[in-house]
């Protein structure tokens, strides 16, 4: 099991890129990232973490929806 050290909160994930967590929330429920459980809370593992910057980068470029999805397909 990944010990919870290496684990980011939603909310700290949030932080971290400067955006909020209904953000990553739509990016969680799109299916684009998958948090893991930890305890009560959902978390994100560093990949997740990454990826997550990515689709904010993305985002932020003003990619849409479906060409950030295209992207993160291939």
């Amino acid at each position: 099991m990944m010990e919870s050290q290496n684990l980011y909160t939603l909310n700290e994930a949030a932080d971290q890129l400067a955006v909020s967590q209904d953000l990553v929330a739509k990016f969680i429920n799109r299916g684009w990232i998958v948090p893991v459980k930890d305890g009560k809370g959902q978390k994100l593992t560093p990949y997740a973490f990454r990826r997550l910057n990515r689709i904010i980068d993305l985002y932020e470029r003003s990619y849409s929806l479906e060409r950030i999805e295209t992207l993160l397909n291939h």
